[in-house]
């Protein structure tokens, strides 16, 4: 039979690992979803996709999408960058309501999956508000795009293109995979 002392000291030691553990799991959760959030793109709720307010609000961050990074380097003028500026402000309101939308119904759906019994036609009816609700959020982006590439001069119009082309050729050659299409998947 062991001594007091000697299973009050286990006892410790198995608490301290437990702790330790504990402690171990969270930070490696933590440092690999870090990354996955930082690399999360559009649609993925991360850093810079819809889900996302970050500089300005709406999708990817800038009302824009990727478009208002692809804008640097053309040589705006104030004038063109006072409109940009107001058409993304104009957005802003509408968007930060359709991203009360959706969020609502991404928290209606985690509860969905979580309760007691599967309520297959409210789940339905979610996602395809969800949906719904994400499809404005895209014809909002395309069109806040669209109203920005108006401003353009044809000179600018051929350098944004061809980033775009340049940037569609990177993205081909990353391989990417079965399940999009990518030059794997007949393998």
């Amino acid at each position: 039979m062991p001594e007091p002392d000697q299973g009050r000291h286990k006892e410790m030691m198995m608490n301290t690992r437990k702790k330790i553990l504990s402690a171990f799991l969270v930070a490696s959760s933590l440092a690999l979803a870090v990354p996955l959030v930082a690399q999360a793109g559009p649609g993925m709720g991360g850093c810079g996709g819809p889900m996302t307010m970050h500089k300005g609000g709406g999708m990817g961050g800038d009302g824009g999408g990727g478009m208002m990074r692809m804008l640097r380097g053309l040589d705006l003028s104030d004038a063109q960058r006072d409109q940009i500026f107001e058409l993304k402000h104009a957005q802003m309101p509408a968007m930060r309501e359709q991203m009360k939308v959706v969020r609502g119904l991404r928290d209606q759906l985690r509860d969905a999956a979580l309760a007691e019994t599967y309520d297959a036609a409210k789940v339905k009816a979610l996602t395809e508000q969800q949906a719904e609700a994400m499809a404005g959020m895209m014809q909002m982006r395309l069109a806040h795009q669209h109203a920005v590439y108006q401003l353009l001069t044809p000179e600018q119009r051929e350098a944004l293109k061809q980033r775009r082309d340049a940037r569609g050729d990177k993205r081909q050659g990353m391989g990417l995979g079965m399940m999009r299409g990518g030059p794997d998947a007949d393998v």
